[in-house]
């Protein structure tokens, strides 16, 4: 074990510094982020992987460790190296050969929607989910509908499971690129924003067919997200009209300018564990138009309409509605951002740190 991490009482699995930044590597960041700036969060250090390509975490010093990389690092290299440190695992996995951790679970879709994940990740998360909850010393999640689904699934009582929300202010401190305007060919205020990963989950076929159903040239549709065939399987061709543009994965500056510009933030997901994408938007003053599914009401609360995400004729109606009311969109952005600003990494980030003293 480096000398560094010796002496030290926790170890921050820093796996996800070495993978794409989506959703759950982006609250591993942010978190551990927000931590360092604690005042008893001075000595948190990253264990990660021995391996070039790494992207650190801005003032959060890290130790290379072991061996390896991937699932056998974190699974049998990061455990025998981090001695009688617990590790705290924030990004959704964690080693099931090793008792005393702190996992924190974002969700129970392996569980709730089994047909949207290859067969080899959803079998090896229901298992490792199912040893983690059971071995683990303090199990955390992001809101108390995947507390209450994860609880079910995996057979312990939600009061074991404690919930940390996430939050929304990480774009905060980056400037907005609005060169993304111009290469998508996009007027201001004349586009419907939709972000997130390719998963079916999201629903982008529903939103694609009530997007067209508004037949109205004047509006683009902008996707942005990353496909991911090997987790999610086989990803469709959603530019099915003229004004549908997927701009695929976009960096943090022109995704603000797209959030920022964009005449509304559709979000139809029929499961989400908590929600980040739509919090992101009321932040950045973008009118909101969600799913009532799953967690979404929760992290929402009044400051979004609704749509039965099942139906794309709801979805057609509300997304018109909201398109054709100044009125309603002016009323939506001031709750957004109201809304937004109570969901900070600097809060979620004391709730974590109390979770841990606690045990």
């Amino acid at each position: 074990m480096d000398t560094s991490l010796a002496t030290s009482k926790l170890v921050y699995n820093g796996r996800f510094t070495s993978q794409k930044t989506t959703g759950v590597q982006r609250v591993a960041r942010e978190l551990v982020a927000a931590l360092v700036k604690l005042p008893e969060g001075a000595h948190v250090t990253l264990a990660v992987p021995p391996q070039p390509g790494l992207t650190p975490v801005d003032g959060v010093p890290t130790v290379k460790l072991g061996f390896g990389k991937g699932v056998l690092w974190e699974q049998l290299v990061l455990p025998l190296f981090a001695g009688r440190s617990r590790i705290v695992n924030l990004s959704n996995s964690g080693s099931i050969f090793r008792s005393n951790q702190i996992i924190y679970m974002h969700d129970a879709a392996v569980f709730d929607t089994p047909a949207h994940f290859s067969w080899k990740f959803r079998m090896w998360y229901r298992v490792m989910f199912w040893i983690l909850a059971r071995t683990s010393s303090c199990v955390l999640t992001n809101s108390k509908f995947s507390r209450d689904r994860l609880a079910h699934h995996v057979g312990v009582k939600p009061e074991r499971i404690g919930v940390v929300p996430l939050a929304a202010d990480h774009l905060d401190q980056v400037a907005p690129d609005l060169s993304v305007i111009a290469e998508l060919k996009l007027t201001p205020n004349r586009y419907v924003l939709a972000v997130s990963s390719m998963n079916p989950t999201k629903n982008f076929e529903r939103l694609v067919e009530a997007f067209i159903r508004l037949n109205d040239a004047s509006i683009d549709l902008v996707i942005v997200g990353m496909k991911n065939a090997a987790i999610f399987g086989k990803s469709q061709d959603l530019s099915s009209a003229p004004n549908i543009k997927e701009a695929g994965y976009v960096s943090d500056e022109k995704l603000k300018a797209l959030y920022q510009h964009a005449a509304c933030f559709l979000y139809p997901s029929i499961y989400e564990g908590f929600g980040i994408p739509p919090l992101e938007a009321m932040r950045n003053g973008c009118p909101t138009l969600v799913g009532r599914a799953a967690a979404l009401p929760e992290a929402c609360g009044d400051a979004s309409i609704y749509c039965d995400p099942l139906s794309v004729e709801d979805i057609a109606t509300k997304l018109r509605d909201l398109l054709d009311s100044p009125t309603l969109s002016e009323d939506l952005r001031q709750r957004g951002l109201a809304h937004a600003e109570r969901y900070r990494w600097t809060e979620s980030a004391r709730l974590l740190m109390h979770f841990i003293n606690m045990q």
